[in-house]
């Protein structure tokens, strides 16, 4: 036989049938757990069952708008904020959290006005920089030139000689180096 007790391995009930004693029993002291709840005196000890399914009611109860704070309570806050407001105490209530203060309010301004003058400056220096210089032209002997002229086509039965092609491309840019190293308007 099943426990009653277990509600989430038991089969479902069908709705149209009586309430076991068990479950008018449980539904009680449910019902008492979300009063304690609500008048804000939460028991330290539960089921965990039980303080999930307080968990969804405090969460249907908060979410249906229906929860007012007592009108003195409603009346300290404003009356508190309004201080706060004017440069008076204080709050006199737990965890209200002050309003800033009139001179912290230079601050959002002047972050502004900072950003501002760098936002200017940089559009500034875009606009006024020099173009960049060019360089002079080289003659095309000192630049890389393709080795097309050098090598010519390769014939089929030459394919494999790769490294004499390499060789002869090396010496190729050896010379315009040395060209360019050792004459006159090389100097640097």
């Amino acid at each position: 036989m099943a426990n009653e007790d277990d509600y989430l391995t038991n089969p479902v009930p069908d709705p149209d049938d009586d309430a076991t004693p068990s479950e008018r029993a449980h539904a009680k002291t449910f019902a008492e757990l979300v009063d304690k709840t609500l008048s804000g005196r939460v028991p330290p000890a539960m089921s965990a069952d039980d303080r999930a399914l307080l968990e969804v009611a405090t969460v249907i109860r908060a979410a249906s708008g229906n929860v007012q704070l007592a009108p003195g309570k409603q009346r300290s806050l404003v009356e508190d904020a309004l201080r706060q407001a004017i440069g008076g105490p204080q709050s006199s209530l737990p965890g209200v959290t002050p309003i800033e203060k009139a001179r912290r309010r230079w601050v959002p301004w002047s972050v502004a006005g900072g950003s501002m003058v760098i936002a200017a400056a940089a559009i500034l220096m875009m606009w006024l920089r020099t173009a960049p210089v060019e360089k002079p032209s080289m003659p095309t002997a000192w630049m890389s030139r393709p080795s097309d002229p050098l090598i010519g086509p390769i014939a089929r039965e030459r394919a494999g000689d790769a490294s004499a092609r390499i060789d002869y491309i090396f010496a190729d840019r050896m010379d315009g180096y040395r060209e360019r190293r050792l004459s006159r308007g090389g100097k640097r």
